[in-house]
């Protein structure tokens, strides 16, 4: 007779916070904090799983404690996508925007719990991975406060050309003029062959838009990235029309519908869903099939803790190679300063420029509260 499978019995909640030396940003904020909230899901085997929600921590911290830890609390804690089903029938009105964060934060939690129990990574569980590292473009250097946001860009570009870096995307926003000036600047340093990206942060208009990117596509660019807010669709569309360089856009995008909506208007030519905001890796693997079907490269956004970075590793393993310019996918490498990632883990590059995909169970994470307890703000329990 098959014993019974092991039970979810409590659902925690860790909302972190740390201050950083210097205040940086991009085209629309500037931050001098990094703050998450961090999901533990533990099971009556004694495994706990971990999931993060890194945006708006305290109000998907309420939501996770009163709206969706009841629903998981006695399920099987090895199929996490039956429990992502049972939380999605409680979204609700709000089912592109905060809910389906806070949902994809437990979901993670409960991957990453499945894993464990199982004794095998999370990629394994998710259908296999199809590779054991991930080649990464350097996702900086952020904007300064002040009269020359770009001050600083000549060093930090030195920094991640010395780590091993071999693709990178610029945050920039400032004027048309002075951004053509710094992207100039940029390809010079880095040669004609390294692969540019850069992120305009929703901070313009369709015309502030047009106007940089005419004087951005000179530079060779691989993409330019969400020049305008998420949720303008008609505003891609007019953007789509002619403009000089691809678009990537998505990873303010919540749930399979959303992107559903983008891709069927044919605006963007790379979707980089973040499964802190997305729904999590069961919502991500949706997405990413449907990607596959409109023949669009899925480039993961990554943010915020030791959490989301490494599940986004899986998921970028089990992702399909798409030829283009570049195989992809690539792996979104954030080196800026964040102790919520590097006090829990190290990931250096290999002699590619390239990161490996954790092998161990489940997220091949190290947390417990004691660690974590250096940058905790709030930790509530449900059981």
């Amino acid at each position: 007779m098959l014993s019974a499978p092991p039970r979810i019995v409590r659902v925690e909640g860790f909302e972190l916070s740390t201050k950083l030396s210097e205040t940086v940003g991009n085209s629309r904020q500037m931050f001098n904090r990094r703050d998450a909230l961090l999901l533990r899901v533990t099971s009556d085997s004694g495994r706990s799983g971990w999931g993060e929600s890194w945006a708006y921590p305290s109000a998907a911290s309420a939501l996770a404690q009163d709206h969706f830890a009841s629903v998981l609390l006695g399920r099987d804690a090895t199929t996490p996508r039956a429990s992502w089903h049972a939380m999605a029938g409680r979204l609700g009105y709000d089912r592109r925007g905060i809910s389906t964060m806070t949902l994809g934060g437990l979901d993670v939690a409960l991957w990453d719990l499945a894993g464990l129990i199982a004794d095998r990574p999370v990629h394994a569980l998710l259908g296999g991975a199809l590779r054991d590292r991930v080649p990464a473009y350097v996702s900086g250097p952020f904007m300064k406060p002040g009269a020359d946001p770009y001050r600083d860009f000549d060093a930090d570009i030195d920094g991640y050309l010395s780590a091993g870096f071999r693709a990178i995307k610029v945050r920039m926003g400032t004027d048309p003029s002075k951004d053509g000036a710094t992207a100039e600047r940029i390809r010079k340093r880095i040669g004609d062959a390294m692969p540019f990206m850069v992120d305009l942060n929703e901070g313009f208009s369709v015309e502030g838009a047009r106007a940089i990117a005419a004087r951005l596509a000179e530079h060779d660019l691989v993409w330019l990235e969400e020049p305008i807010s998420h949720d303008d669709l008609p505003g891609y569309q007019r953007l789509a029309a002619g403009f000089p360089t691809a678009l990537a856009g998505g990873e303010a995008l919540f749930g399979l519908r959303a992107f559903r909506d983008y891709l069927a208007a044919g605006v963007f030519d790379f979707i980089p869903p973040d499964l802190g905001l997305c729904g999590g890796l069961s919502e991500a693997m949706r997405i990413a099939a449907l990607c596959d079907a409109f023949e669009v490269a899925v480039v993961p956004h990554v943010w915020g803790s030791i959490v989301n970075f490494q599940a986004s590793l899986h998921f970028a393993a089990c992702l399909p190679e798409r030829r283009g310019r570049l195989r992809w996918p690539l792996f979104e490498y954030d080196p800026s300063e964040n102790p919520l990632r590097t006090t829990f883990g190290d990931h250096p590059l290999d002699r590619d420029g390239a990161v490996a995909v954790p092998d161990a169970p489940g997220l091949g994470l190290d947390l417990t509260p004691e660690r974590l307890s250096p940058f905790v703000t709030r930790h509530w329990a449900v059981d």
